[in-house]
């Protein structure tokens, strides 16, 4: 494991909650045009960090609900996705965006931002 992704992984861990990602899959059948939806949940350890949202910083949130997650060492059972949910304070967040931030060639950090609703 590379030094970025050793210390993402330990201060995500020390600052972090356990949350729930629930990861979507929908698949479509073609001969009947049904779609099939499936939602996996994967308890994963993030760190939320509340957006403060302005017309010059994140302008499409204004006035939402907004948290930005930040998920180190992703597990290889599910990547994130647009749509995916977060459940966090009782609350369900829905992904909007993300960035993946890669050193030495690996995956080390997410940053999720996800809305609630």
């Amino acid at each position: 494991m590379n030094n970025f992704k050793r210390s993402a992984v330990s201060l995500v861990a020390r600052h972090g909650v356990s949350l729930v990602y629930k990861s979507v899959v929908r698949t479509i059948n073609e001969v009947d045009s049904t779609v099939t939806q499936a939602v996996t949940n994967h308890t994963v350890i993030m760190y939320p960090k509340h957006i403060n949202a302005t017309q010059y910083n994140y302008p499409t949130l204004v006035g939402k609900d907004a948290v930005m997650f930040y998920l180190a060492n992703p597990p290889n059972a599910f990547t994130v996705t647009l749509n995916d949910t977060i459940e966090y304070a009782g609350k369900n967040y829905k992904v909007q965006s993300w960035q993946s931030h890669t050193a030495k060639g690996e995956i080390c950090l997410y940053r999720i931002i996800a809305v609630k609703g």
